[in-house]
């Protein structure tokens, strides 16, 4: 009998299994022919066993052997032909010689994912059942199909197979993203490998593969003989958070059956990987398996899963407080909020969280990935992830970068490559959670005229965007679009933003935009409308309490003297005041944000008063002037402490100005009698 190796799911160290593929045979009679099927399943080629059995169902149509093929094909996993099969001869079993098969046909439609009907047959099966065990079993599936009927991936979740280069007709497991390589343990074969007797390279190893593009991971290379032993099947690979320490296991099958599964580590160095050790503390007496650092109380431990008297039945999760390189203490059971009478594999700890999957809970299919909070304490209540994540099938070995927001798991639902059946196999999927964006479309237009029916579009214009959450605001991004109105931003969520829309010949235009509590990524639509600044008049009214910009006068940085040029505007306030005698003004000055507050004001008062000095010795009298700094507490426009603005947007706000405040209520300057506005000419800041 040839043997042949198909890595599928068993849960054992590495879900690796054997089976013989069967060979073209002489004419046998059922009997003989019963005889080699049974003897292949015995010796842990079931492959080979449902061959010669579906050989003698096709010459004896016995009902006994017809059970055995249904459950072989779900036994493999091939839930379509375990529920044709099944489906079959619970119909047909009128005498109820086969009851228990209904548990077996309510779990193949619960696989593929025909949630509704698995519940009746389960019910069904809770009427006629007979196995105690099974109808505890039962209840619990007919809970988690009840919970996965209601279920809904969430939709900004996103999984996709890492891709055939990876992914082999046969089964991959354990993937770990590291150092920018993903680890994971395959036959990396594409076909049923079979064995003449002969010895060949066909045991499991590590293999590290990298991105070739933004899904698809290229070529994978094993790695050298320090990790992968001849002779043996390795497996279940895991790399500390660090990147240093790698630990896996080495496993030795017999006759399909798990001989041994000890965990060894590999500590990395300049030149790679070190040769591999078998840690100590973690007895070889038992199958140890999924080994992954993780920490508990203060101090770093290894997580793994095992077979030991004295467990909650199935494999359990254990730890191991960390001693030394390799060197742990005794492992301590994780207890029964963790642990069920079922199976409890694949452990990951990220940042207090345990990420494990069992299939001894509430689930959606077979196995199914939960997470528990450590509290310093106690484990959290198990939760099970998403649909998704989840599914009709077996999910494990999850994963998840240190933000939490990727990772990766291995499942086998229907991939792009298939041995025996769509879900015989698993795959390496990368799942990643969309992150949350807002963009911001904005459009900037001008006031429409009287015979205008909509704005009209203004290009042209600047656009600035200014993250306003903190105290301290900080510049985004900045634009401008000569020949368009329109404008694009990206925002994050959780933030405060505003928007400010400039052009040489029109005021400002400023706009609000809140991504706070957004939880899926958006559009947001805003318009900015700017006024066209109108052209100076011959002569212009000036009101109590209307401020009027002095253009020329401005100052050495870090000084209040009246510099020459200063002194074309002062003159002309000195005629202004001689022209209305019982006008009395508010001279006030003020700076840009730039500096300390208490600075800038204490300046633009010493800056009030020079001024105020400057026109007192041209004869006007004390008391008709009130000198009055207010540094920067009357900007223009949004140049804030903190907000990025260029120079001529806090030129904007240092500025000379008065108004009346006392005498007329209004006087008249005539265009040629006002001082022709100059452009200022910044000496420094402030």
């Amino acid at each position: 009998m040839k043997q042949t190796i198909l890595f599928t799911l068993i849960l054992t160290g590495l879900a690796l299994g054997y089976h013989a593929g069967a060979q073209p045979l002489n004419r046998s009679t059922p009997e003989k022919l019963l005889k080699s099927a049974r003897e292949a399943e015995s010796t842990g080629n079931p492959y080979e066993a449902l061959e010669l059995y579906q050989k003698v169902y096709e010459e004896t149509k016995d009902k006994g052997v017809a059970v055995k093929i249904a459950l072989l094909n779900y036994e493999l996993r091939d839930y379509e032909q375990a529920e044709r099969r099944l489906e079959r001869i619970v119909t047909r079993d009128r005498k109820k010689e086969y009851t228990d098969l209904k548990y077996y046909l309510g779990m193949s439609l619960k696989h593929n994912g025909k949630y509704q009907e698995s519940i009746d047959m389960f019910n069904q099966y809770l009427t006629d059942g007979r196995d105690s065990a099974l109808l505890a079993n039962t209840k619990r599936e007919i809970a988690g199909a009840e919970l996965a009927r209601k279920a809904k991936q969430p939709e900004n979740l996103l999984v996709n197979n890492a891709g055939k280069k990876v992914n082999t007709p046969q089964t991959e497991a354990s993937p770990v993203y590291s150092g920018g390589e993903l680890y994971y343990t395959s036959l990396n074969a594409k076909e049923v490998i079979t064995l003449d007797g002969k010895e060949g390279d066909w045991y499991a190893k590590v293999y590290t593969s990298s991105k070739s593009g933004p899904a698809e991971f290229g070529d994978p290379t094993p790695l050298g003989t320090q990790i992968n032993r001849e002779g043996w099947h390795q497996g279940n690979v895991s790399i500390s958070p660090d990147g240093r320490t790698m630990y896996f296991t080495r496993i030795e099958l017999e006759n399909n059956v798990m001989k041994t599964s000890q965990i060894y580590y590999a500590s990395k160095g300049a030149d790679g990987w070190g040769a591999a050790k078998e840690v100590a503390g973690i007895s070889n007496e038992y199958v140890a398996k999924h080994p992954c650092e993780g920490e508990l109380y203060g101090e770093k431990v290894l997580f793994f899963a095992a077979q030991m008297p004295g467990g909650k039945g199935g494999y359990d999760l254990y730890y191991a407080t960390k001693k030394g390189d390799g060197v742990f203490d005794l492992p301590i059971n994780l207890g029964d909020v963790i642990n069920t009478p079922g199976d409890e594999v694949s452990p990951f700890y990220r940042d207090g969280k345990l990420f494990f999957s069992t299939n001894g809970r509430e689930t959606f299919g077979g196995l199914d990935v939960f997470e528990s909070q450590w509290n310093g304490s106690v484990w959290s209540a198990p939760k099970g992830l998403p649909m998704g994540i989840n599914s009709s099938l077996d999910d494990q070995y999850y994963t998840q970068s240190p933000d939490g927001m990727s990772g990766f798991l291995v499942s086998n639902r229907p991939g792009p490559n298939n041995l025996k059946s769509k879900t015989c196999c698993d795959d390496i999927y990368a799942w990643e959670l969309e992150r949350v964006k807002v963009n911001l479309a904005a459009k900037t237009y001008t006031f429409k005229r009287k015979n205008e029916k909509e704005n009209p579009a203004l290009t042209g214009c600047n656009v600035q965007v200014i993250d306003v959450t903190d105290k301290n605001p900080a510049n985004v991004d900045n634009r401008t679009n000569p020949s368009g109105n329109d404008f694009s931003f990206v925002l994050q969520p959780e933030k405060s933003y505003i928007a400010i829309a400039t052009r040489d010949g029109y005021y400002p235009d400023t706009v609000k935009v809140n991504t706070v509590g957004v939880k899926k990524s958006q559009n947001v639509e805003r318009k900015f409308t700017l006024r066209a600044i109108k052209k100076e008049p011959d002569s212009i009214i000036v009101k109590i309490n209307e401020p009027i910009v002095l253009n020329s006068i401005y100052y050495d940085f870090n000084d209040d003297k009246i510099l020459p040029d200063a002194e074309k505007d002062l003159q002309f306030l000195v005629d202004l005041m001689n022209r209305y005698p019982e006008m009395k003004i508010e001279l006030s000055s003020h700076t840009d944000s730039r500096g300390k507050d208490e600075y800038n004001e204490a300046l633009s008062q010493r800056r009030a008063e020079s001024a105020k000095r400057w026109i007192v010795a041209k004869g006007i009298k004390d008391e008709r002037i009130v000198a009055k700094g207010y540094g920067e507490k009357q900007l223009r426009n949004a140049c804030a402490n903190g907000v990025e603005c260029d120079e001529e947007q806090h030129r904007l706000n240092r500025r000379t100005e008065f108004k009346i405040i006392a005498g007329p209520t209004s006087i008249t300057i005539e265009r040629k009698e006002r001082r022709p506005v100059e452009e200022e000419k910044p000496k420094g800041r402030n």
